[in-house]
């Protein structure tokens, strides 16, 4: 991500180099949680893993500078720097803000690739875990009727792999990416669908 865009803590509004860029106006410069979300889960469809581990790291960083870890509806789109070291308030922004909070949640998926299909009981996961968030457990996700505890670890080649703690209900887990990616040929698929019914 170009530094004209990306503050260090998020996506801007609006590129630092407009003409028009002010870091604490509403729309023309600052950096929206909820945009943010968004553009993970983007960066997923196309491949963009690198982009994602960005955007997640600085959305993480942030939201443990404000009360009880709750992203506001934006903040200030300033550098990240040694004279910026925190993300900056806008004074009207509402905290907490429902949407805002929609963006871990985005993020989340995102970097664990689930992709839930209840009519069929399938949960798809395509699990890209960064070296600084090496291990993330999900605990009682429902997936229609099924509910399912699944551990995510990173191992030393970079690669994330799952083992579901515990199920309830039936549902089929399978390590493929999701039907709405742009970088995964049918070939790939199958291949993760046949590896995903191996036992371990």
């Amino acid at each position: 991500m170009s530094p004209d865009m990306y503050s260090g803590w998020g996506v801007r509004t609006l590129s630092s180099e407009n003409p028009a860029y002010n870091p604490y106006s509403y729309h023309r410069g600052s950096v929206w949680p909820v945009e943010n979300g968004s553009f993970a889960l983007a960066f997923l469809r196309y491949g963009l893993h690198e982009h994602l581990d960005v955007i997640s790291r600085g959305m993480f960083e942030a939201s443990a500078l404000f009360d009880y870890y709750r992203l506001p509806e934006l903040f200030s789109g300033h550098q990240r720097d040694g004279d910026h070291p925190f993300p900056a308030h806008y004074p009207q922004a509402n905290s907490p803000q429902a949407w805002s909070s929609s963006a871990v949640f985005c993020i989340m998926q995102a970097m664990l690739g689930l992709y839930p299909y209840a009519p069929l009981n399938i949960l798809l996961v395509d699990p890209h875990l960064p070296a600084w968030l090496p291990e993330i457990t999900l605990r009682n996700l429902h997936v229609g009727r099924a509910v399912v505890s699944i551990r995510f670890r990173r191992a030393e080649d970079g690669m994330t792999d799952f083992e579901i703690l515990d199920k309830r209900g039936k549902l089929h887990v399978f390590m493929q990416p999701s039907p709405w990616s742009l970088t995964s040929g049918y070939v790939e698929r199958l291949y993760d669908a046949l590896a995903s019914l191996l036992p371990a």
